[in-house]
């Protein structure tokens, strides 16, 4: 019985399918029929322009074809620019204090006197006196004595002559600085005590 109902629904609606496109409308009198061919057939097809659009002033602008009263610009506020804060110099550094030599007194020129000696950390080096530094040079370090100075030293037993090529030592107590060269010849340890005479 379902199948009947729905199948005479199905036969009404596809009679009424049929029947409308054969049924007109009547129009009303005013409103003519358009062919869409004869329409494009006969007006001129013409390239879509676009209008610039007009920018209008904000003063000044026109409401309803009246001119509207003036409004007041305001101006933009000046906006405060952040210098940039220039990086702290430093303080000025002092100049370097020029290394000042203790003031010592006077060594003795003869007698007992107490001695070291100076190597490696100086080899290369030119003297006080005009000389290069090497461990095979004979001589000692004395700081009033002029250079060239023949001293005669004595050390256990040990005689031995040798000019002065330099200055130093700048340690209180001591008198001389042997060469490498000479210490071994002595005999002496890092410090030894010896007697010191000028040569002829």
């Amino acid at each position: 019985m379902f199948r009947v109902a729905v199948a005479r629904a199905g036969v009404l609606a596809f009679a009424f399918a049929c029947l409308v496109p054969v049924l007109t409308l009547s129009a009303p009198p005013d409103v003519r029929s358009i062919s869409v061919a004869r329409a494009f057939a006969t007006a001129p097809v013409e390239p879509a322009v676009t209008a610039p659009e007009r920018v209008r002033d904000v003063a000044r602008a026109e409401v309803l074809g009246a001119q509207a009263t003036p409004v007041a610009t305001v101006e933009p506020a000046a906006v405060a620019t952040i210098e940039p804060t220039p990086e702290p110099t430093p303080p000025p550094t002092p100049a370097p204090a020029i290394a000042t030599l203790p003031v010592l007194p006077d060594p003795p020129t003869a007698g007992i006197v107490l001695a070291s000696w100076y190597g490696p950390g100086f080899y290369g080096n030119r003297t006080a006196c005009g000389q290069t530094y090497t461990p095979e040079i004979m001589g000692v370090a004395h700081r009033t004595l002029r250079c060239g100075t023949l001293l005669v030293l004595e050390y256990r037993g040990r005689t031995l002559t040798v000019p002065v090529i330099d200055r130093g030592p700048y340690i209180a107590g001591r008198t001389l600085d042997l060469s490498n060269a000479t210490r071994l010849a002595m005999g002496c340890p890092d410090l030894c005590t010896l007697s010191m005479r000028i040569g002829q």
